[in-house]
């Protein structure tokens, strides 16, 4: 995936969020350039377009808009938390624009959250450009790490009831991220009941990612189930995630008690939608069989 910009006669910006090796994507008129600068990871911009409010990219891949982003983030957190029937410490490896964790902290029953973000320019970037979304670094349960995720799971045994991998581009700053070796410590660094999410992309053109990622999981987690998501800014209109988890009877659990405290804070995940998500199209079937 990248971004390409053109300017029309009415000097209007369009940017092209390309895909398939650019023989298709999405074009979006924007009204400016908020932001651009680079890390020593990576470019970051911040553009504020007519359609999708400000929208950030990282690396020349839309990672965060306003009009839609809500959606990702509520199914990357909600259908795992409410699996669990009491999820305390979390563990986001990436979620540096903070829209994940602002969905943790929705769950009463979280004591601790860390995030293991590479990036510190993307969190300042947040701070700077989304203040609401990251108003909840603030929070006092919330403890912000500045390391490759591999390296933080590597040298810290903590135990985790939810490990939730939010990165978006498999081929970003951390190709760590895509290994088996990654996917040992995840488990490793599981309670028991735990739980991992993985993004694991668009089914349509990703596929073989998310196949990929089934196989190197499957040595080190019994039970794995896959489900999805439709948001607009997401290459081909759908997101693909894999739920992890040595126990099989967890992923038939919900807490409804606790889904009904927060049900009213929630733009798109319902009841509904948690069972519909995981009942799947037959080529994304044929994808994980």
């Amino acid at each position: 995936m990248s971004l390409s910009f053109q300017l029309d006669s009415g000097s209007s910006l369009w940017i092209q969020n390309l895909i398939n090796g650019g023989l298709s994507g999405m074009t979006i008129r924007a009204k400016h350039t908020v932001f651009c600068d680079a890390s020593p990871f990576q470019k970051i911009e911040v553009f504020d377009t007519y359609s999708f409010g400000l929208i950030l990219c990282l690396g020349g891949t839309i990672v965060f808009t306003e009009s839609d982003s809500i959606i990702y983030h509520e199914m990357i957190v909600h259908p795992a938390m409410l699996m669990h029937n009491s999820p305390s410490r979390v563990c986001i490896i990436g979620g540096g624009d903070g829209g994940c964790l602002s969905e943790v902290l929705k769950h009463t029953t979280v004591k601790n959250v860390v995030i293991v973000e590479i990036d510190k320019m993307v969190k300042d970037t947040v701070e700077r450009f989304f203040p609401n979304q990251a108003a909840a670094f603030k929070d006092p349960r919330v403890q912000v790490v500045f390391d490759d995720g591999y390296q933080y799971l590597k040298s810290n045994e903590e135990s985790f009831d939810i490990i939730i991998i939010d990165s978006y581009d498999p081929c970003g700053p951390v190709q760590s991220l895509e290994t088996a070796d990654f996917h040992r410590l995840v488990s490793q660094r599981l309670a028991t009941d735990g739980i991992a999410v993985f993004q694991t992309d668009s089914p349509i053109i990703k596929g073989e990612f998310l196949r990929k990622t089934i196989q190197s999981v499957s040595p080190f987690f019994q039970f794995k189930k896959t489900y999805l998501c439709s948001m607009r800014s997401f290459p081909e209109g759908v997101c693909s995630f894999l739920l992890c988890s040595q126990k099989d009877k967890i992923f038939d659990e919900f807490d409804s008690d606790r889904y009904e405290s927060l049900k009213e804070g929630c733009y798109y995940y319902n009841q509904d939608i948690h069972r519909g998500a995981f009942l799947l199209p037959q080529y994304v079937k044929n994808l994980v069989n």
